[in-house]
């Protein structure tokens, strides 16, 4: 499953509270999802859906169908969580961060006869450190597939005769624990790994052994230096000197995120790429509707999402809805459709003047 999104920066400008408003101005261009190389966003800014960040660690008790975690899985869980509160720290950002034990939490259980995890908290972002054998969070996005039964996650866990490695489902590489003539382990590897499911984004972060999860949490920390990209990254700790002491940390191997496929035009031949939204004015409890068009430019169906982020300010989010006709809509390759959008401003709205958000239309493939 690729995931794409367009971005439409709309400014929309009020001369008084939220109503009458102005004309808006959009400036819509193509451009990925959240990668590893934005790091440590998404996770350390809200969206205007109020979306929280979480940091799962596992349990250190059994968990069905998990084993219990290692020591390392937690350290690793603290240390993300220092890290993204240094870099909110350094933004001013006051928003909260949680984390949870998720075998004590309301974020996953799991039902033992029909062997199936299921997601209750299916809004929040999620940081989820240690693998599928030990953290329930990690095992349920593992199994998860798509329509054609392909795993979704870039890089998964998967065990045969040999025993556990990493499998990159792009490249077809595994990875797993090597030892040298001595038997002693003289690599570990770890991947770091991003995934949008609905509104929220997901990482992971965990390794083979407990040094290969350790690795993979350092990697995070030092985001700004490892030179994180795509979809996913696959970290190895080595012994470099022969000595029997793991010592060198690299990056051996990044999947890419795909290109966009999917462009927003302001007229049904699809020959204007979108450039801007006149709302017109619209007083509290009113609202606006423009049509836009939609064209699949890529090889694969696609299916289509709305949501909206970056609100400035804030508090605009807690007044203004913008709705759309098309969600869930598949959008078949080199076809176009219209899509009516609805801005709703609440009979409450108060206290807001000027303010600027984004669109995010995503196309789910």
């Amino acid at each position: 499953m690729s995931i794409i999104i367009l971005v439409l920066v709309v400014v929309v400008f009020s001369s008084k509270y939220i109503g009458p408003t102005g004309v808006s101005g959009a400036m819509a261009y193509a451009g990925s999802e959240y990668t590893l190389a934005d790091f440590p966003e998404p996770f350390i800014k809200l969206n205007s859906e109020g979306i929280r960040t979480c940091v799962l660690i596992p349990s250190s008790s059994p968990h069905g169908p998990c084993g219990a975690a290692n020591t390392m899985d937690t350290m690793g869980g603290v240390l993300i969580a220092y890290t993204l509160g240094v870099a909110m720290g350094r933004a001013n950002i006051t928003d909260k961060l949680s984390t949870s034990m998720e075998s004590y939490s309301y974020i996953s259980t799991y039902d033992a006869a029909s062997a199936k995890a299921t997601m209750q908290d299916v809004t929040s972002n999620l940081i989820v450190i240690g693998g599928p054998g030990v953290n329930q969070v990690a095992y349920y996005y593992n199994e998860l597939r798509d329509a054609q039964w392909q795993k979704i996650l870039p890089v998964v866990y998967e065990r045969d005769a040999q025993g556990d490695y990493l499998y990159v489902q792009s490249s077809g590489s595994k990875y797993r624990i090597q030892r040298d003539g001595q038997g002693r382990i003289s690599s570990d590897y770890g991947v770091i790994e991003i995934l949008r499911d609905g509104v929220r984004y997901v990482l992971l972060a965990y390794g083979l052994g407990g040094e290969g999860t350790r690795v993979a949490a350092e990697a995070l920390r030092d985001y700004s230096t490892m030179n994180l990209t795509g979809r996913a990254a696959i970290i190895r700790y080595s012994d470099s000197d022969g000595d029997g002491f793991l010592d060198t940390v690299s990056v051996v191997e990044n999947v890419e995120a795909p290109k966009v496929t999917v462009e927003i035009y302001s007229d049904n031949a699809c020959t204007v790429p979108l450039t801007s939204i006149t709302w017109g004015s619209i007083e509290p409890g009113g609202s606006s509707t423009a049509v836009i068009y939609v064209k699949n430019l890529g090889d694969r169906s696609v299916r289509l999402y709305l949501n909206t982020q970056g609100w400035d300010p804030s508090d605009a989010a807690k007044y203004i809805r913008l709705s759309w006709n098309c969600t869930g809509t598949v959008l078949d390759p080199s076809r176009s459709i219209p899509a009516l959008l609805t801005l709703n401003v609440l009979a409450n709205a108060t206290g807001v003047s000027d303010f600027s958000f984004q669109i995010l239309i995503t196309a789910e493939g």
